[in-house]
């Protein structure tokens, strides 16, 4: 059997070995194993400490990347002498860290699902912070003149250049103002938004507001206000009944909204049509999306009168089934227009309201 005289190790690395006995002293880089890095565990907790303390997090979990050597070394070690060892000296860094970062912070650990993940690169002296993603669900209302999404710019497509500066055409929107004050507020650089249905850039949003979710990623803080309000240079964008959901969705609620429309007649009309609500009542309204896909939706209400030279109505429908085709009849069938047995289009439309049906899963 070989002589463990012929090692030499630090305490540390010793004692990892099962046997604190027979080896030779090997203090700093005198241990065969690590070179002297166990010695620098404290400084190593103590560093790791600061950079979780940037972070609001009730869970946390260790990653350790050891210099290349040391577990080769180790396992030598224990190949030549024939020894089992209690633990790895990755394991043993990684077990010691997530037990002074639990005493100090008073946090959990939590290996599957923890609020922040903390990378111990020792390989290049870095530690490197990762926070999970939250899920902020909230209600918006904007005035006419705010678009809902941001546009690419034509130019670069995304990629940033001297004309946009962001890779985003310049213009108010609902995600660009909401991406912004949520990184803010949670201390992200990037939200990720999932809309319960759009509208357009000139149609007014109403109380209580359209759903929304932001995915906010790596953020530092994991709370937010309950309402935000804007100003666009146009009027006010309010955000109502913010909350961070429990976790990521699974799947969203179907909807319903009621909207104004206002309408624009080609034709002469003399008279609205019988019965006209009725008809449109709980009739399937076929049409294709824009994957080419059929899609059946339904009305429920229909208020239609004359305004000037044109028409007004209110309408109530399934989420997903587009408001100027159902007046216009572009590739919808039943439409306003076919009702009417003249050609009508939709000027500009309002959400008045937007109804959820069912919860989110998770």
């Amino acid at each position: 059997m070989a002589d463990r005289e012929g090692f030499a190790l630090c305490d540390s690395c010793a004692e990892r070995q099962g046997d604190m006995g027979g080896f030779s002293p090997g203090l700093g880089k005198d241990c065969f194993v690590c070179r002297g890095l166990t010695s620098r565990f404290p400084e190593i907790e103590r560093s790791v400490v600061r950079r979780a303390k940037g972070y609001q997090f009730k869970t946390f979990s260790i990653g350790v990347i050891v210099p290349k050597g040391i577990q080769e070394r180790e396992d030598q070690l224990r190949s030549v002498l024939k020894i089992r060892g209690k633990e790895p000296f990755k394991s043993q860094l990684g077990r010691g860290i997530s037990d002074f970062v639990k005493g100090q912070t008073k946090r959990k650990v939590d290996r599957l699902h923890p609020d922040i993940t903390i990378l111990v690169d020792l390989d290049r002296e870095a530690i490197l912070v990762t926070a999970k993603s939250i899920f902020v669900y909230g209600r918006y209302t904007k005035p006419p003149g705010v678009s809902q999404r941001r546009e690419l710019c034509e130019r670069c497509r995304g990629r940033g250049c001297g004309e946009c500066e962001s890779g985003f055409k310049k213009g108010v929107s609902v995600e660009g103002i909401l991406g912004d004050r949520l990184g803010k507020i949670l201390h992200s650089t990037k939200a990720k938004f999932t809309w319960l249905g759009s509208e357009d850039p000139e149609s007014t949003v109403f109380p209580p507001g359209r759903p929304f979710i932001a995915e906010v990623k790596d953020p530092r803080r994991r709370g937010v206000p309950s309402r935000i309000t804007a100003r666009t240079g146009v009027g006010a964008m309010k955000v109502s009944g913010l909350k961070v959901l429990r976790g990521k969705p699974t799947a969203i609620p179907s909807f319903t909204f009621l909207t104004r429309v206002f309408i624009k007649q080609e034709g002469p009309i003399e008279a609205l049509p019988r019965g006209l609500a009725k008809t449109v009542k709980n009739a399937p309204i076929q049409f294709r999306n824009n994957k080419g896909k059929t899609v059946h939706k339904r009305v429920y209400s229909l208020k239609i009168q004359r305004r000037g030279q044109g028409l007004v109505a209110e309408i109530k429908l399934d989420g997903g089934l587009p408001v100027k085709r159902l007046v216009s009849g572009g590739s919808v069938s039943l439409s306003l227009s076919e009702l009417f047995g003249t050609p009508l289009n939709c000027q500009r439309f309002d959400i008045l309201r937007v109804w959820e049906s069912g919860k989110f899963k998770f």
